[in-house]
């Protein structure tokens, strides 16, 4: 079992500092490295997705395909029905709550941003107070992800190509 959460900022800044803050709470406590996603809307509402890298390698840290995957929930605002082809009514099929599919999209303002993780092994709640002490006042989503449904997102992440995970000079 694990957490999905999410934190929406109103500037990109915070969101980025934000990251950098669960990075950090990663490395003091010593934990499995988890993707930490930024994801950020421009003027246009163009999204982007911005993923933890390491710095040596130029490599995703932690799984980039759990970072894609957070992205691709802000991507599909439709709302998730049962047997859609959505990408909403994927993540509804693999078992996330419904509501929390509804309102990751809404989370994104243009120009704003927001950070997001699994987290396993820190604590969820390590993970919403570290994000509630920063700056910016998030407004803070998460949902639990069962064994059943973290197996069915493990699937739709093998569908994601190498390429989408992994800067170009790495393939």
């Amino acid at each position: 079992m694990s957490d999905l959460i999410i934190a929406a900022y109103r500037s990109r800044n915070a969101a980025f500092v934000a990251g950098e803050r669960l990075a950090a709470l990663q490395q003091a406590a010593g934990t499995e490295p988890e993707d930490i996603v930024v994801v950020t809307s421009d003027a246009t509402g163009r999204v982007s997705v911005n993923q933890s890298i390491d710095l040596a390698s130029g490599a995703p840290l932690g799984g980039g395909r759990w970072g894609a995957l957070i992205g691709m929930m802000f991507l599909d605002r439709r709302k998730p029905v049962e047997g859609g082809v959505g990408l909403a009514s994927q993540f509804l099929a693999a078992g996330l709550d419904s509501s929390f599919l509804q309102e990751v999209p809404a989370l994104l303002e243009t120009g704003g941003a927001a950070v997001g993780m699994r987290v396993r092994l820190l604590g969820a709640q390590r993970v919403t107070e570290a994000l509630q002490k920063q700056a910016g006042t998030p407004r803070i989503l998460q949902t639990r992800i069962g064994a059943e449904a973290e197996e069915a997102l493990y699937d739709l992440q093998a569908q994601i190509p190498d390429r989408a995970v992994q800067p170009d000079d790495l393939i």
